[in-house]
């Protein structure tokens, strides 16, 4: 038998060279509590890998917080509150969620902070900005993979259009619309 060394055999099972890191700051009282904590931390690391290609797919502009939202100046409807967002059950519920208020009121905001929370917990979200999901659409379209494209958004757990008012009221995005 060949002697592997720890790197080749994290690449040859498919470990990250996390592994390799972690197998020199971890210490236990026997090997199978070492080799436990070290898997663990494999584990870990691979969630925050997804966790943040999820984010990177989901196309957000900037990284928006529940932390900086106030939740003050919000109306929301009876059964539906700040900590049934967070939780993100609208998801699991199958339920669509609309915002509308005033420019500055906060909608872009907290629709990102939900698609960025939705990201943490394992969802593949996609937000666009409607008017260049429009545009996206006509691309896909012209190019002959509009079916692909509608594949990729259809496999979204979470789907955000921001600024759809805007995108209707512009005259050429509402003939897209109403065609």
């Amino acid at each position: 038998m060949v002697g592997y060394t720890l790197a080749e055999c994290c690449k040859i099972l498919k470990f990250s060279q996390n592994i390799v890191l972690n197998s020199q700051l971890v210490e236990a009282n026997t090997n199978e509590e070492y080799l436990l904590t070290i898997l663990r931390k494999e584990i870990e690391h691979r969630e925050d890998v997804r966790k943040e290609r999820l984010i990177k797919n989901a196309g957000f502009y900037t990284r928006k917080h529940f932390d900086a939202f106030r939740f003050d100046d919000v109306n929301m409807p009876a059964g539906i509150d700040a900590n049934y967002l967070r939780e993100c059950k609208f998801i699991e519920e199958k339920k669509n969620l609309v915002f509308f208020g005033n420019t500055g009121s906060g909608k872009s905001h907290l629709a990102q902070a939900l698609g960025l929370e939705a990201c943490n917990r394992g969802k593949n979200v996609k937000f666009y900005r409607t008017a260049a999901l429009v545009n996206r659409l006509s691309e896909a379209k012209n190019e002959k993979t509009l079916t692909l494209f509608m594949k990729q958004i259809m496999k979204a757990d979470m789907l955000v259009l921001d600024e759809l008012c805007k995108a209707f009221h512009n005259s050429s995005y509402g003939k897209s619309f109403i065609m």
